[in-house]
C-alpha cells in the first residue's frame, strides 16, 4: 500500500525539540518504514522528529522510529525503529 494522509497526525513539539507524530496503517511496520514511505510528508517530518507507527494489519505493534535522512524534495528515511510490547 501507501502513505495514507488520513492515518498520520502531530502530537506535538515546538522549538529546538522537534515533533513527534504518530502513523496508523493496515500496512506492515517493515513497510512503513521503508525507503521514502512517508515521501508524502517530506515537508512536514524534519530530521530527528519522531514518529510512533501503529500497524493495525492484524496483530496490534507499535513501533519508535525517527528521522535519519530527509533531503527536502526525493529522500526521506526513517530508523528501523524500536518496538514496544507488553511483556
Amino acid at each position: 500500500m501507501a502513505f495514507l494522509r488520513s492515518g498520520f497526525s502531530r502530537i506535538g513539539g515546538s522549538g529546538d525539540s522537534g515533533t513527534v507524530w504518530k502513523y496508523a496503517s493496515t500496512d506492515s511496520i517493515a513497510t512503513a518504514l521503508g525507503a521514502n514511505y512517508f515521501l508524502p510528508a517530506i515537508g512536514e517530518i524534519a530530521v530527528n522528529d519522531v514518529v510512533m507507527v501503529s500497524d493495525s494489519d492484524g496483530t496490534a505493534a507499535v513501533t519508535i522510529s525517527f528521522c535519519k535522512a530527509n533531503n527536502g524534495s526525493t529522500t526521506i528515511t526513517m530508523a528501523s525503529g524500536t518496538a514496544l510490547g507488553d511483556s
